[in-house]
């Protein structure tokens, strides 16, 4: 009878610990406690108005919109506009370019931050997508989250905002239209990474 009381109470240990360390992770923001995840903190995600959104947010979004318009889409007619903050305060943006043969093309995202790349810019604090989607918001693909990743040294904030049917309108985003605020992180948690120190 005291070997079942002494595995009961083992028992009774390893779950309280198992949910303390649970609960440390969620009030954390930890994707896990384990250390062999190489982003142990994301920042939060959510739903806001454009009129809420700090400076940075609404800076980098109004950059986005304007070189959205210089998109080359003449096969899917989908532009896509992108910036990206360096670590120094310089924004960088850039617009989606396709090409006939789909595999050369280049995403805005990628587009700019090869802008910041070319000029020996290798850290980024914040970045914007925006794009004209009837269904909802269009985040960075696959392919543009690993490479954010790499040169994001901590998760950054991402605002992603619908741009609007037509081109011209005035403003383009009211400052009641919803802007998802995510993070890289929280769109790619579990990232190829060499596990290197990129400081």
């Amino acid at each position: 009878m005291d070997a079942l009381k002494e595995l009961q109470c083992e028992v009774d240990k390893r779950e309280t610990k198992a949910a303390a360390v649970a609960q440390a992770a969620v009030n954390e923001k930890a994707i896990s406690t384990s250390p062999n995840l190489p982003h142990p903190k994301m920042l939060d995600e959510y739903i806001t108005t454009y009129c809420e959104l700090d400076d940075t947010g609404r800076e980098l979004l109004d950059a986005a919109l304007d070189v959205r318009h210089n998109a080359y889409a003449p096969y899917s007619k989908f532009k896509v506009g992108a910036a990206f903050r360096s670590k120094s305060g310089v924004a960088y943006a850039g617009c989606n370019i396709e090409n006939a043969a789909f595999t050369p093309g280049c995403c805005a995202e990628r587009a700019a931050l090869a802008k910041g790349i070319s000029e020996g810019v290798l850290k980024y604090t914040a970045g914007a997508v925006v794009a004209c989607h009837p269904s909802g918001f269009t985040t960075p693909c696959g392919v543009c989250r690993q490479f954010i990743l790499e040169f994001a040294k901590a998760d950054i904030p991402l605002y992603i905002a619908k741009a609007p049917e037509d081109e011209a309108a005035i403003p383009a985003i009211g400052d009641d239209d919803e802007i998802l605020v995510t993070s890289i992180y929280n769109l790619m948690p579990h990232s190829f990474t060499v596990f290197e120190s990129k400081e």
